[in-house]
């Protein structure tokens, strides 16, 4: 391992805290709007460790075990931002569901602008950090088998 694993966050970043902020000052009592928010700040906290970790060595001249340890770190918080968003997508995805039978809550520009931010970094993170914690070949196939 000769150079650093993907690089910071700052898109992923930004783009989770356009969400969380927006849905913030959105202010609802709805329990999925809430529980999305949960989400969405959980993954803003996490892509900003993400960012720390990745700072926290000089990936050019670290010994080959400090960069595996903290290749290891970087792998499993890349894997709970990822799990984040899924979860926030599926969420966003619920609530909007609901909003269809119930319409409970007014239709702003802000949930455009959330769902925006949401794609953006769940686009963002497939594009430049999904490598760290794509499956291997085998482990792929057997899902793919367990599937059919």
């Amino acid at each position: 391992m000769s150079k650093a694993p993907c690089g910071k966050m700052p898109c992923i970043w930004a783009s989770l805290s356009v969400a969380a902020t927006k849905l913030k000052a959105i202010n609802t009592d709805n329990e999925i709007a809430n529980s999305l928010l949960f989400e969405l700040q959980t993954a803003v906290h996490l892509a900003e460790a993400f960012d720390k970790v990745w700072s926290s060595i000089y990936w050019l001249k670290s010994s080959k075990k400090t960069k595996t340890r903290v290749t290891i770190t970087l792998t499993k918080l890349a894997q709970s931002i990822s799990d984040h968003i899924t979860e926030s997508l599926r969420l966003f995805n619920e609530l909007c569901e609901q909003q269809e039978q119930l319409q409970t809550l007014e239709l702003t520009d802000e949930w455009i602008d959330i769902r925006f931010s949401l794609s953006k970094a769940n686009s963002a993170f497939q594009e430049t950090h999904y490598q760290l914690i794509k499956p291997l070949p085998l482990f792929e196939y057997l899902e793919n088998q367990t599937k059919s």
